[in-house]
Order: C-alpha cells, then sequence, then structure tokens
C-alpha cells in the first residue's frame, strides 16, 4: 500500500494525532521559505520524542548537508527530507550519525529526476521525494502542482513519492500510478500549521483503499 506522510506538523498534539494515520510526520526545522509551519527546535525535539513507532521526519532546507544532518541528529530525528544535492559521500556521512536521508527533486529539475534510480537503490536512501518549487510554482490538473506526467513516468518507482497540492479530493488521481509515497501538508489543515483530524482520516482512507 502506498505510505503516507503528513508534513508541516507544527506541535505535539497534532503530531500524536496524525501518528495514529500516517507512515511519516514531517517537522520542518529550517527553511529558507517564509512559512507558518517552521517550528521552534525545542517543539521540533518534543515533536519527535512523541509520535511513537511512526517515523518523525526533519525537514531542512537552506543548508549542507552534513549541517542539516548534525541538527536533525541532535533533535532526535531519524530521517532528514534534504532540499539540496545529496551524493554517495553525503549518504555515507549521514549513515554515520545513524541517519537516513530522503531527498527532494523539484519535478522541473531534469537533472535531479535523472538520478533517482541511482538514489532509490542506495541503502540510506529513505525515500525521494518529488516535489513542486515553493515559490513560484503552478497549477495543474485537479488543483495539484505537479504536472501528471512527472507522477505517470515515476508511479510505481520503488522509494519514490510526490507532493504539491495534494488533498483527499485529488489523492485518488495520484494513487492511479501506484506511488510509494503521497506527501500532503496545506491539503489538511484547517488553518496554516494546523491539522484537521477530519481531513487527515479521510486521506489515510483514500490512501488505504487504493484511491
Amino acid at each position: 500500500m502506498t505510505l503516507m506522510k503528513v508534513c508541516g506538523v507544527t506541535n505535539v498534539d497534532d503530531a500524536i494525532m496524525v501518528s495514529r494515520y500516517a507512515d511519516y510526520v514531517g517537522v520542518i526545522v529550517m527553511s529558507k521559505v517564509a512559512t507558518p509551519r517552521l517550528v521552534d527546535l525545542g517543539v521540533a525535539r518534543d515533536i519527535a520524542n512523541s509520535v511513537g513507532y511512526r517515523k518523525p521526519v526533519a525537514v531542512v532546507e537552506g543548508v549542507d548537508l552534513k549541517s542539516a544532518v548534525d541538527l536533525a541528529s541532535r533533535l532526535g530525528f531519524p530521517v532528514v527530507q534534504y532540499h539540496g544535492m545529496v551524493d554517495i559521500d553525503g549518504l555515507r556521512m549521514a549513515r554515520k550519525y545513524g541517519l537516513r536521508i530522503a531527498p527532494v527533486i523539484n519535478y522541473n529539475d531534469e537533472h535531479g529526476l535523472s538520478r533517482i534510480t541511482e538514489l532509490v537503490d542506495h541503502d540510506d536512501v529513505e525515500y525521494v521525494l518529488i516535489d513542486a518549487p515553493k515559490v513560484g510554482y503552478k497549477s495543474f490538473e485537479h488543483g495539484l502542482k505537479i504536472p501528471i506526467d512527472v507522477v505517470r513516468r515515476f508511479g510505481g518507482v520503488n522509494k519514490v513519492g510526490f507532493a504539491g497540492g495534494i488533498n483527499p479530493s485529488n489523492v485518488g488521481v495520484i494513487l492511479r500510478y501506484r506511488p510509494y509515497l503521497i506527501d500532503v501538508s496545506s491539503g489538511v489543515e484547517s488553518s496554516p500549521g494546523r491539522k484537521d483530524e477530519k481531513l487527515v482520516r479521510r486521506l489515510y482512507e483514500v490512501i488505504k483503499n487504493g484511491g
């Protein structure tokens, strides 16, 4: 079954709720783009310690990979979702910290997309996320922020997930292509940074039932 990640969790109560449904709980601990979902590092540590057997994910952007891995390790996260260049040396470095990497590639980065096969074959990669740019993104079919052509191209590829404008109403379109993982943030919110359990549950049910 397709795995589910809810990103942009900003507080412990939401994290515990989300962990009842999602396989991954994403927490933005560093971002170069202003967002109401960026959390204080103390809160991030509390969230990482609160979600039990579900995997907390530190989302990091704007620093080099070593700094990202060091930060995630200090906060108690086992996975770093990293917006930036990831190479084999970086993956080996993360292994020394006991962490796994989830590289993020924009759908319009053809060079990055061409490296997906190499990345997913590496044991230290948790997943690869194809996402939309955070600034200057476009809207595509069904309100998605990623083109269906890209989903069709990489759907069904092991360890490849998708993010960008996904919500309980349109996730079925993505599920047609058998993705490894679905990543949702604003699509399950009642307000920026506040997750809505009804929407999270609805998303979970659609994914569980295969669309």
